[in-house]
């Protein structure tokens, strides 16, 4: 799949605050008072992680360097 420079970009950002956000939400104490937490951050900076790993692929291929395993 090829995706433009724009949405790279768009989507490596998205992915660097979903992934700072889920880090320091994962990082704060629980608070018994307030009730369980709905949202497990662990994974969705896992998640976030995998999609900044995607988008700078995407950006090298872009810049011109060769991603297949087994260049020609």
């Amino acid at each position: 799949m090829y995706l433009g420079l724009t949405p790279t970009l768009i989507l490596l950002a998205l992915g660097v605050g979903i992934f700072l956000l889920a880090r320091w939400q994962s990082g704060r104490p629980a608070r018994p008072e307030k009730g369980p937490r709905m949202i497990a951050w662990t994974p969705v900076a896992i998640a976030a992680a995998v999609l900044v790993l995607f988008m700078l692929a995407s950006l090298a291929a872009h810049m011109g360097i060769n991603l297949d395993r087994n260049p020609r």
